[in-house]
């Protein structure tokens, strides 16, 4: 893989780390105002996502970058009850747009999807109710950049 790439994707990576160092709270505070369950819920997410990501820089590769979702990540899944095929970029809220399958990973399946390894098969809670989905591939596509993910506060 193209050593520019990695290093652009560290970076971006380290931008995420920063921003959710520094604005964590206003992040919350901008999606959920008010102390609740899921706010506390996000807020454990992100804790640990900014650890997975300190710890992944100690064997940074391009292997290691596509061994999870993060944000950033695009995500080949395998609907196991028909055996159909769909890709997803797991973004950051603003950049989410379902015509071009970016999902927040705030939402429900971004959510569910985040951290989640390579080749893993999972339950997806939905509206329509559970799918079992396999993680077939992970590619990090530079789609997680930071800048303009606070809204004017």
């Amino acid at each position: 893989m193209n050593p520019s790439f990695l290093q652009t994707s560290r970076s971006q990576l380290v931008n995420q780390l920063v921003f959710f160092d520094e604005e964590k709270t206003n992040f919350l505070n901008q999606y959920f105002p008010n102390i609740s369950p899921e706010r506390n819920k996000i807020d454990r997410m992100l804790s640990v996502y900014t650890t997975t990501l300190e710890q992944m820089f100690s064997d940074y590769s391009y292997e290691t970058l596509n061994s999870i979702v993060l944000i950033g990540s695009e995500v080949n899944l395998k609907y196991m009850d028909d055996g159909s095929a769909e890709t997803y970029t797991i973004v950051f809220p603003h950049q989410a747009n379902l015509s071009q399958n970016r999902v927040s990973f705030l939402s429900p399946v971004g959510s569910q999807l985040l951290l989640t390894p390579v080749n893993e098969t999972r339950q997806l809670g939905t509206p329509a109710g559970e799918i079992e989905v396999k993680l077939e591939q992970i590619r990090f596509t530079l789609s997680g950049e930071v800048q303009s993910a606070l809204h004017e506060l």
